[in-house]
């Protein structure tokens, strides 16, 4: 268990330092913005959505939303505003904060310290 909990708090310090975002204030931003409707995220359990594609493992896929390479001001943006990168996704823009999307950003990258 305490390698488990370090191992998360590594990626958690990862994650932040290449997002400059938060991961602990993620989930209360995803539930509030809907987020949880559609995707299935690791770590909050009201996230069972099937919409969307699941969102583990997304620190490791070469691109966001089929379209923009995988970089954290990419992801910010996608979570920002996806429609405006691809108007034809499904995907509504949510029109969250930039500061927002980097707590969300943060947490997503965090996800591969996550059971």
């Amino acid at each position: 268990v305490a390698y488990g909990v370090r191992q998360q708090q590594a990626a958690d310090r990862w994650a932040s330092a290449l997002t400059g975002g938060d991961p602990d204030r993620a989930p209360a931003l995803m539930l509030r913005n809907g987020c949880t409707g559609c995707h299935t995220i690791p770590g909050i359990g009201a996230a069972r959505g099937a919409v969307g594609p699941k969102l583990s493992g997304l620190a490791d896929r070469a691109f966001i939303g089929g379209t923009l390479p995988n970089t954290p001001e990419n992801l910010a943006r996608w979570i920002r505003d996806s429609r405006g990168v691809n108007p034809r996704t499904a995907m509504p823009s949510t029109g969250i904060t930039e500061s927002e999307a980097h707590d969300i950003a943060a947490y997503l990258y965090a996800l591969r310290g996550r059971p």
